[in-house]
């Protein structure tokens, strides 16, 4: 797979103690990160808009580790050190350095991220990976 890229991945996860939502960060080194800017015409106007797709290869270096979204939730709050994927995560194109209280906190810094809309795990065949799709 031909990586150019990093990522900062944000997971959300609620935090039943403060009743509040909270972001875990992770980078992740060597990725497949790919922008298809659409543009569609309607009745009300032109459309248009960004769609993202990344492809994280089994092997790409992070500090912390994958773990499954039902792992994820189960933990709760015990998931430092680890990361998953589930929509409404946030992709980050890049290393970014900042933790988070909610997703406009990337948009008012002018980060160029994704909403995760759908992922799939393609960690079974020839090239191992999780895939990314989002908005």
């Amino acid at each position: 797979m031909i990586t150019n890229a990093d990522i900062t991945l944000y997971n959300h996860y609620y935090d039943k103690r403060t009743r509040l939502d909270h972001w875990q960060r992770s980078v992740i080194r060597g990725v497949h990160f790919y922008v298809d800017h659409r543009v569609s015409i309607s009745d009300s106007g032109v459309n248009s808009g960004y769609v993202y797709k990344i492809r994280i290869p089994v092997d790409a270096p992070c500090r912390n580790t994958y773990i499954p979204e039902d792992e994820w939730k189960a933990r709760g709050c015990d998931i430092l050190e680890n990361w998953t994927l589930q929509n409404d995560d946030l992709a980050v194109w890049g290393e970014c350095g900042i933790d988070i209280e909610k997703p406009a906190d990337l948009q008012r810094l002018g980060k160029q991220y994704c909403k995760i809309t759908s992922w799939s795990d393609n960690r079974l065949g020839s090239l191992p990976h999780w895939r990314i799709g989002g908005a």
